[in-house]
């Protein structure tokens, strides 16, 4: 059985499912900022609190590896997440 993810992480940054367009259409949208993350959430791009706090999160990280130059999966990991 299928199941549609709804954010992943990529070397391009975070990819969520349009949660607003579902059962009739599957269009995935990344995001590269943490201002264009938080505008997601706050459009229900994504919905449900686990996957906005991973949302919330992921943002974050892309914002800390910027001024830190550490890749976010280091900065996960440093974090312990």
């Amino acid at each position: 059985m299928y199941v549609a993810q709804p954010i992943e992480w990529t070397d391009h940054g975070v990819v969520m499912l349009d949660q607003r367009r579902l059962p009739t259409e599957e269009i995935s949208y990344t995001y590269t900022t943490y201002q264009d993350v938080a505008k997601s959430i706050q459009e229900m791009v994504i919905r449900g609190a686990p996957a906005i706090g991973v949302a919330a999160q992921w943002g974050l990280l892309q914002e800390m590896a910027k001024v830190s130059n550490q890749n976010p999966p280091d900065l996960a990991r440093n974090f312990g997440i």
